[in-house]
C-alpha cells in the first residue's frame, strides 16, 4: 500500500497530496482543483490491458536453429539435399524480406504463413496440424522469465475487480502466448490474449486497441494500457484514448517529458499507484 501525505501551504490555494511508497520514495503528487483531483491518471481504471514481452515476461532466449531442428524432426518428407543450413538460410531471407518489414506497415505476418514460405519452397512436408508445429517450434526455441512482481500484482488487481487482457505484437497465436504465461502463473486472471497474428494489424494501430477494449466491454478512457515500448504501446494507447502506462523496467536510459503518461519502474509501483487512487481521501 502507498501512503498519502496531505500538506497545506499558507500561500498556495489548494491542498497537495504526496504519494509515498512503503520504501519511503516519493511517487508523485496531486493537486485537487474545484474539489476534484484534476491531474493525469487520477481516475482509477475499470480495466487493464497489458503488453506481453518486456512487461509480463522477459524473453531470455530465442534460438531459431533449435526451433527449426524440432520442425525438421517432425517432417514426413524432406528432399535428401535439404538440411538445417538450407532451412536457416531460407528463414533468414523470409525474415529480411517479410518479417522485418512488419513495423513499417503495422501489419502482421503470422508464423504459419512465414513457415510455409520456408518449408513449401524447400519441399518439406508435415502431417501434423500447423498449430502443433507452431507449439513445437516455440517450446524448442523460446525461454522466458516472469517480470518480478507481475503475478502478485495481477492477483491483487483481480481481487479489486479489474478486468484484464493482453495485447501483443506477435506472429505466434494466442494459444502459444497463453501456454507461456501459464508456465509462470500469469494466465489465470487474463480474460483474453489479443495477438496481432490473429487480427492482421500491429500496435500502434488503433484498431487493435479498440478491439481489445471492446472485448473487455469497456470504453477506452476507462482502461489503462501497460507496456514497455514508447513507439507501439504508449503511442497506440494514447491514440486510442486510453491512459498509457510506460513500464520502464529495463528502459531506465530513455526519457519522456509527456506529463499525461504514467511512468512506473516495476509492477509493485504500478500496484501502489493504483491502490493510492482507490484509497485516495476525498478533498474538502
Amino acid at each position: 500500500m502507498s501512503f498519502v501525505l496531505l500538506l497545506e501551504f499558507r500561500n498556495f490555494p489548494s491542498r497537495v497530496y504526496f504519494l509515498v511508497n512503503p520504501e519511503g520514495s516519493l511517487m508523485g503528487y496531486r493537486i485537487p482543483v474545484r474539489g476534484n483531483l484534476h491531474m493525469p491518471n487520477e481516475v482509477a481504471p475499470k480495466g487493464l490491458l497489458l503488453d506481453y514481452g518486456g512487461t509480463l515476461v522477459e524473453e531470455v532466449r530465442f534460438d531459431p536453429r533449435a526451433g527449426n531442428e524440432a520442425l525438421l524432426a517432425r517432417a514426413v518428407h524432406k528432399p535428401g539435399h535439404i538440411g538445417i543450413e538450407q532451412v536457416l538460410a531460407r528463414a533468414n531471407r523470409v525474415s529480411i524480406e517479410v518479417a522485418a518489414r512488419r513495423d513499417e506497415f503495422h501489419l502482421e505476418a503470422p508464423w504459419p504463413t512465414l513457415t510455409r514460405l520456408i518449408h513449401d519452397f524447400l519441399g518439406i512436408r508435415f502431417a501434423e496440424p500447423m498449430a502443433e508445429l507452431e507449439m513445437s517450434f516455440w517450446r524448442a526455441s523460446v525461454t522466458t522469465t516472469p517480470m518480478p512482481g507481475a503475478r502478485e500484482a495481477l492477483e491483487q488487481f483481480h481481487r479489486s475487480g479489474l478486468r484484464m487482457g493482453v495485447v501483443s505484437n506477435c506472429s505466434f497465436s494466442q494459444d502459444v502466448l497463453r501456454y507461456e504465461l501459464a508456465k509462470h502463473g500469469l494466465a489465470d486472471r487474463l480474460e483474453f490474449i489479443v495477438v496481432s497474428a490473429e487480427y492482421s494489424v500491429r500496435k500502434p494501430n488503433v484498431l487493435l486497441f479498440e478491439t481489445a477494449a471492446a472485448k473487455l466491454g469497456l470504453a477506452c478512457n476507462d482502461i489503462w494500457f501497460v507496456g514497455d515500448q514508447l513507439d507501439t504501446d504508449v503511442a497506440g494507447a494514447k491514440a486510442a484514448g486510453m491512459t498509457a502506462v510506460w513500464f520502464q523496467q529495463g528502459n531506465a536510459g530513455q526519457q519522456l517529458s509527456d506529463a499525461s503518461i504514467l511512468k512506473v519502474a516495476s509492477w509493485n509501483q504500478l500496484l501502489h499507484h493504483y491502490e493510492s487512487l482507490v484509497d485516495m481521501p476525498e478533498s474538502g
